[in-house]
């Protein structure tokens, strides 16, 4: 026992070692576009120190084979001498000596799936996104990047341009460049952000109004939370690169001051901006929920559900929904919740750390769902005189401007927690594992569970208190206009199927 337990110390040590000398370190990288068919690219640098442990990331989010992409990885020492790496693993690679140069080469064709195109690096014969998080070696922290790419592409990013086709990049694995040919940029100031819409191709809409809906969103947000990112930010702006996507689908990830957005094109002005509005409603929040704070930690139930409920009233103050229909969207969440939960609840708190690949619905209807229903119940508590908005405000106040990096799920369930009356509350739907019985939960906010159907539907109750019609006014209820709106709802339910 004795023996086994010295290997076993003297294995976490040969650890240990592996991981000091491979602690995040500077870069300085050439990433050229040798081909584009097939889709490929070399990657030259240097790191800072020397060092044994190579490794590259393998997934991310639901891509997974990523580091399956490299090829003729060569490594070397100092003076310049070739040095032997063994593969240890997918992505993982020991040298026979510290080592400090590399050079290899990665294959760049679109992902499999259209929900992973915004996710990772891809290239096409036109254009492709290149993110240094799945490119470059990890870990990673500032880097010096010179990007050379075919006659007639150009790059469009965040980064900073030190004036000699070098990018200074001051978070890598943030980092994002949109490349190809006949990229178009619009650049504007917005409330106290720069923000710049860069996009390429043919869409049902013009630039112009891309732009305008953006900057839209981004006042409202900026309004809601009290101040902007550091950051100027960047939205980039893509058809999917695979030839059969759905025109009706749109995939996004917001990586730290630039939202990509893979959308399909819809062929006619009012549904494409449609689909536009609604998927930058979420999108552009992310620019300060999470990636604008301080915090760390798997809180997708927030910055993922909660946004979810925040991208709902954004529509509905820019009146592209209607009440009936912001209520609708609650009812498909419920029945989404529903199905998602399976047979045993569990909280916010354990589906964040479950997201991929199984928890993900869970996370984006619940989340929305507890939302919804703290801030009704935060505005039943105060007479109307606070609401969610509020928590978002003092968020961004306490970690959004940098510092000490905090745990995120502590950080805000203790802002949740200490608006008035609202513990027990979040102790049961966000830190605990109480089911969501949505009738009982919002019947004293003036709203109820329509009769029949196999499905959810939510309507307002037929006569309000002047406390609920406050509420429900400040979520966007109209009176009667909505009013009327619900009669006609009741008369198509009860119209014949034909």
């Amino acid at each position: 026992m004795a023996k086994g337990f010295r290997r076993l110390c003297l294995a976490l040590l040969c650890l240990l070692c592996l991981v000091a000398s491979a602690a995040a370190q500077s870069l300085d990288v050439k990433i050229k576009v040798t081909s584009v068919s097939p889709a490929r690219i070399r990657v030259e640098g240097r790191r800072a120190e020397g060092t044994t442990a190579w490794s590259f990331r393998n997934f991310y989010g639901s891509a997974g084979g990523l580091a399956e992409r490299i090829e003729n990885l060569v490594l070397y020492d100092e003076s310049g001498a070739e040095v032997v790496a063994r593969k240890l693993a997918t992505g993982e690679f020991t040298a026979a000596k510290a080592a400090l140069r590399f050079s290899y080469d990665l294959k760049l064709d679109p992902p499999a799936f259209v929900s992973d195109t915004s996710h990772v690096s891809w290239l096409t014969t036109d254009l492709g996104l290149l993110m240094p998080g799945d490119i470059l070696p990890l870990p990673l922290t500032d880097a010096k990047v010179e990007i050379i790419l075919p006659t007639g592409w150009s790059v469009s990013t965040v980064e900073t341009n030190n004036g000699k086709g070098v990018f200074e990049v001051t978070d890598a694995e943030r980092a994002v460049f949109f490349v190809g040919r006949d990229l178009r940029e619009r650049s504007a100031r917005v409330g106290g952000m720069k923000f710049t819409l860069a996009t390429t191709g043919d869409w049902a809409f013009s630039d112009n109004e891309a732009e305008d809906s953006a900057r839209d969103i981004l006042k409202i947000y900026e309004e809601m939370i009290g101040g902007a990112p550091r950051r100027p930010s960047m939205l980039v702006l893509l058809p999917p690169p695979q030839s059969a996507g759905a025109a009706n689908l749109w995939n996004a990830e917001t990586r730290g001051s630039t939202v990509v957005l893979v959308s399909g094109r819809l062929p006619s002005k009012l549904p494409a901006l449609a689909q536009l509005d609604g998927s930058l409603s979420h999108e552009l929040l992310h620019l300060w929920i999470p990636n604008g704070l301080a915090l760390d930690g798997e809180y997708d139930w927030f910055y993922e559900g909660f946004t979810n409920y925040q991208a709902l009233r954004v529509g509905m103050r820019r009146g592209q929904l209607t009440f009936q229909d912001y209520l609708n969207k609650f009812g498909q969440a419920f029945d989404a919740y529903k199905s998602a939960r399976g047979t045993k609840e569990i909280s916010l708190l354990e589906a964040s750390k479950r997201r991929w690949p199984n928890s993900t619905s869970l996370i984006y209807h619940k989340g929305m769902l507890v939302a919804l229903l703290y801030d009704l119940a935060l505005m039943r508590q105060t007479g109307g005189k606070s609401s969610l908005g509020d928590v978002y405000h003092e968020l961004f106040r306490l970690y959004g401007q940098g510092g000490k990096r905090e745990d995120g799920n502590r950080a805000i369930i203790e802002l949740l927690s200490g608006m008035p009356g609202m513990r027990d509350f979040v102790e049961r739907y966000v830190a605990g594992e109480s089911e969501i019985i949505l009738g009982p939960l919002i019947e004293a906010s003036g709203l109820r569970i329509e009769p029949g159907g196999a499905r959810t539907h939510i309507g307002v109750a037929a006569s309000l208190d002047r406390r609920q019609r406050e509420s429900l006014r400040k979520l966007g209820y109209n009176g009667p206009s909505d009013s009327e709106a619900r009669k006609l709802h009741e008369q198509m339910k009860r119209r014949p199927p034909r």
